[in-house]
């Protein structure tokens, strides 16, 4: 005999039944729920006293096909069919308007999407900040949209003439953080009166390039040291905006610049910015080291230490006879300062 009968989501009895048990043979008609293809079948109580498969009778439904959507994309993870979720997004400079997901439902007696299609829209920017004695020039002069350029440029006086400086980058763009709010890429340049650095002079310098009578904002100049002469800075600089040279000036002098550290030392003179010809400078380590090269080292006339910085090694403790009574010494391969030996008993 065969349990009561069996209760599917794609199908229910055509006749109801409170029967608990029927006989082997038996045979009872369902048909398919809405949102299946319209069909009835039987099934009958097999001689395993179970009801006969029912799963392949019902097909369900399928939704129509969303289609494209414009600037954007639609994924169909699980095929269109009744309980069937698909989800949109936009591309890469687009935001949503709409739902973001749509499923396949059952809606007076048919399959339907339960939302409709979302639209994509470029991401909008407000208006670039305005600018004293300056403007912007784009492609609109209302309308800005995720991925335009705007460029700025300061007004000129008649024929032309140059009246101020453009401090900063001279073009911004549109573009979003999160996909959805529209911001320029950074703040606006500046137009600030003409610049004039003072005329660069480095004492025991030469300048290399960047010679004129006046030197205006981004100008650039280089040097190089007399002969016999030791750079302190750098070669180059540049004209700001606040009328002062960056990085500052360089400067020449006969010498050599301070000695390089060793690891574990140091050496005996530390406040001096730089060190005449002649002057010798000694090196020490610290407790447990050991100096490794040639020591004091001594300031030559080519601006340049006679030799390389020495070095601070580590000392090394005496090698411990690996005897133990009843037990052995673990030791690492050098036995220099920090490492650690053991000694280990056997069991018992």
């Amino acid at each position: 005999q065969c349990k009561p009968l069996p209760r599917y989501h794609f199908a229910k009895p055509k006749v109801k039944s409170d029967q608990s048990e029927f006989a082997v043979g038996t045979s009872w008609e369902y048909e398919c729920l809405p949102g299946y293809i319209k069909r009835s079948f039987f099934i009958i109580c097999l001689k395993t006293s179970k009801w006969s498969d029912a799963q392949d009778f019902c097909k369900r439904k399928s939704c129509t096909s969303p289609g494209e959507l414009p600037h954007g994309s639609v994924l169909i993870p699980t095929g269109v069919m009744l309980g069937s979720t698909i989800t949109f997004s936009c591309d890469q400079g687009y935001r949503l308007f709409g739902v973001s997901s749509a499923t396949c439902i059952i809606s007076d007696n048919t399959v339907t999407w339960d939302n409709d299609m979302p639209f994509c829209e470029t991401i909008p920017c407000g208006p670039p900040p305005a600018i004293s004695n300056g403007d912007f020039y784009s492609s609109s002069r209302e309308d800005f949209f995720y991925g335009m350029v705007v460029t700025y440029k300061c007004h000129t006086g008649p024929n032309g003439k140059k009246l101020f400086d453009l401090v900063g980058q001279k073009s911004i763009y549109c573009t979003s953080k999160d996909n959805r709010v529209g911001i320029w890429s950074g703040p606006a340049p500046q137009c600030i009166l003409p610049v004039k650095c003072p005329i660069p002079e480095v004492e025991n310098g030469i300048m290399e390039s960047g010679f004129g009578r006046s030197f205006s904002l981004n100008d650039a100049v280089m040097f190089r040291c007399k002969p016999g002469f030791t750079m302190k800075g750098s070669n180059i600089a540049w004209c700001q905006s606040n009328s002062k040279w960056n990085p500052p000036l360089p400067k020449c002098f006969k010498g050599c610049l301070p000695p390089p550290h060793t690891n574990h030392g140091s050496y005996n003179i530390l406040d001096k910015e730089f060190f005449p010809i002649g002057q010798e400078v000694s090196y020490s380590c610290d407790p447990g080291y050991t100096l490794i090269g040639t020591n004091p080292i001594q300031c030559t006339s080519l601006g340049a230490w006679s030799y390389a910085a020495p070095e601070c090694e580590a000392k090394s403790c005496n090698a411990i006879p690996n005897q133990l009574l009843n037990g052995h010494v673990v030791t690492p391969p050098n036995l220099q300062l920090g490492a650690v030996v053991s000694f280990v008993c056997d069991k018992g």
